[in-house]
């Protein structure tokens, strides 16, 4: 298991578990369980599913192993004991197992705080760790991997194209004559750890700092490197395996496109990169992109496939099919999973079938409730605001298709839209 895959299994059961435990925000149970469990490899996570570091105490009465551990009972001084923890079935059970033990009176003031280096603060003067830098080393995790995409409201967004290029639309007329480009510096210098060391400044070309900024706030800096030069940039894409040379290609919408703008049209262009931008799409021999710091703004440029001044693509590891992250469980209700259906998300016939009956639920009950939305014989209307977290979630298509789907599901797309952009904002 990649560490993405680690954070958004364990995403998946907080998210799942959380809000009827009291907690209200994410990202700080997520960076616990990286810590305490060293991404899942240590011995009482792998064999144990005990992610949390979670005691017996005198409360238990499940199973239980003795192993050994370092606490620090002075500061700076690491002292081995051996003590008894709970033993747990799975991932699941383990997760849950972690809010079941905050339901202990003492942590009960972490209910309702929305702030993570709050929650994480509380929940180390409640006792739960005994380390000095406990606060700190979590939120070092928050920051470097973007945890805090998790507590919008839950969000878990679509690891697609198409969310790169809302979050990039988002910014469209960020510029630096009135300053509304320092949000978007902001977020790359917050990230870590930070490219090389260099915090950008304000007055910095700032392009490829956009195209970082826009993986960071959509959580996919694993498949995005993060950078403020373009040079590096290719480099760390040829690193992962995600650079295309060919100059000539016909991009998809969500390539990371590279530019020198002393080429001189003759060839394959192997030069020095000087700009880079987000492939927004490709229609007939068009290419129209989404760019930081084009004449100081966030703004579109267009240009022809095969165009001079083209350098390569960065060609980002999309998921193939946009979807929520659920746990192998999957704690999707009945509802959610009959919208599911009416957007297509499960395909038809007996595929449909497979997909819901593997997540737990009787299908009759499903396609009874899919009916009724659609017959209009219960209220299916949704608000603008759920409706632009399920297009965040990729869940009603891209471009055309996705107003067509709107307009016809009874809802204004402009509306919808907007509210899109003020979320990712």
């Amino acid at each position: 298991m990649t560490k993405e895959e680690f954070i958004r299994a364990i995403a998946g059961y907080v998210k799942k578990y959380a809000p009827g435990y009291g907690i209200k925000v994410y990202s700080p149970v997520i960076a616990q369980a990286i810590l305490e469990s060293g991404w899942g490899e240590s011995e009482l996570a792998k064999k144990y599913h005990n992610y949390f570091g979670l005691k017996c105490g005198s409360k238990w009465g499940g199973k239980s192993v003795n192993l050994k551990t370092k606490e620090e009972y002075k500061p700076g001084t690491l002292t081995e004991i051996r003590d008894n923890f709970r033993v747990f079935d799975s991932m699941e059970d383990g997760v849950k197992g972690y809010f079941e033990f905050i339901q202990l009176i003492r942590y009960q003031n972490l209910r309702g705080i929305t702030d993570p280096e709050e929650y994480l603060r509380t929940i180390k003067a409640d006792g739960y760790a005994t380390s000095s830098a406990y606060v700190e080393n979590n939120m070092k995790i928050i920051r470097q991997y973007g945890l805090t995409r998790y507590d919008e409201e839950g969000i878990i967004m679509a690891r697609t194209a198409e969310t790169l290029i809302a979050q990039a639309r988002a910014w469209i007329g960020c510029k630096e004559s009135d300053g509304s480009h320092k949000k978007i510096i902001d977020i790359y210098n917050s990230h870590r750890p930070l490219a090389r060391g260099y915090a950008v400044k304000y007055t910095d070309a700032w392009c490829a700092t956009f195209v970082s900024a826009c993986a960071i706030k959509t959580g996919m800096t694993d498949i995005i490197p993060t950078e403020c030069g373009c040079g590096e940039m290719i480099r760390l894409f040829q690193k992962l395996g995600e650079w295309n040379e060919s100059d000539s290609r016909t991009p998809n919408s969500g390539d990371i496109i590279f530019y020198d703008w002393q080429d001189n049209g003759a060839g394959d262009n192997t030069g020095n990169p000087d700009h880079v931008g987000i492939v927004e799409k490709a229609s007939g021999n068009m290419i129209t992109v989404i760019e930081g710091n084009k004449n100081d703004a966030v703004g579109r440029r267009t240009l022809r496939v095969n165009g001079r001044y083209i350098r390569g693509y960065g060609i980002p590891k999309y998921e193939k099919e946009s979807h929520t992250i659920a746990a192998p469980s999957s704690g999707i209700t009945v509802e959610q999973a009959a919208r599911n259906v009416i957007a297509g998300k499960y395909g038809n016939g007996d595929a449909r079938k497979k997909a819901i009956v593997a997540l737990g639920l009787d299908y009759a009950s499903v396609q009874k409730r899919v009916n009724e939305i659609l017959k209009g014989s219960v209220s299916s209307k949704k608000s603008v605001e759920e409706v632009a977290r399920e297009v965040i979630a990729g869940r009603w298509g891209n471009g055309a298709q996705r107003r067509k789907k709107l307009t016809e599901a009874g809802y204004d797309a402009s509306a919808v839209q907007k509210k899109v952009n003020d979320l990712l904002r």
